[in-house]
């Protein structure tokens, strides 16, 4: 059965030792990772590593492509202590923009 593509994911990770996943301000962000999900046979949602970054912008726009050529939902778990704010588009923890 092919795998069928439910979510793009963007994560901030800290290298140190081994890789780990930040989820708050405690750890140190040392790059960020694009993640694709899918849907394996038996219902799990397993993750595939796409690309690592050392900054969030790159990472963001490949993560937001993905989402939008795949028509599936961008979950940024950044948190959102630790997302920089740009000048024109605030990168919102969750949320893709979408045209209207």
């Amino acid at each position: 059965m092919p795998k069928q593509p439910i979510a793009v994911e963007l994560e901030a990770i800290n290298r140190e030792g081994y890789t780990q996943v930040v989820r708050d301000s405690g750890l140190t962000v040392q790059g960020y990772s694009v993640y694709l999900r899918a849907m394996e046979a038996g219902e799990l949602a397993l993750a595939t590593w796409v690309a690592d970054y050392d900054t969030i912008c790159p990472a963001y726009e490949l993560a937001e492509r993905l989402s939008l050529a795949l028509a599936i939902p961008l979950n940024v778990l950044v948190p959102e202590s630790l997302m920089p704010v740009k000048s024109e588009t605030a990168f919102t923890a969750g949320a893709i923009p979408t045209a209207t």
